[in-house]
């Protein structure tokens, strides 16, 4: 459920986040800055751009999306991160990486607090 825009993401996100400890495989050491979850969830773009995707990874800052569409990096998008039916967040993300494959798209998306950031 969305739980307000002054909850800070990582309180919103604590639920959806598994509780133990991070693959060492997706964390990749001193460049990044906080480590990486596999996550399942499902991603819903609500806007501008329209679309949808399977989380690949999380963290405290940012998802990796599997996505159908290509969106431009800069993009600010509003996204809701559904983990079951009845439990989602709602978040305002910006594409900070975009690359093609095959069948879609993988995005770098990371967090920010308002959609104008």
């Amino acid at each position: 459920m969305f739980r307000g825009a002054l909850t800070p993401v990582s309180d919103r996100l604590s639920s959806i986040l598994p509780k133990g400890g991070a693959d060492v495989a997706v964390h990749r050491g001193a460049r990044r800055r906080s480590r990486r979850w596999s996550l399942d969830a499902e991603i819903d773009l609500l806007g501008p751009v329209r679309g949808a995707g399977l989380a690949l990874n999380a963290s405290v800052g940012g998802l990796r999306v599997a996505v159908d569409m290509g969106v431009p990096v800069g993009q600010v998008c509003t996204l809701r991160v559904r983990t079951a039916a009845d439990h989602h967040t709602v978040e305002h993300a910006k594409v900070v990486w975009s690359k093609a494959r095959p069948d879609g798209y993988v995005l770098g998306l990371q967090f920010i607090s308002a959609p104008d950031a």
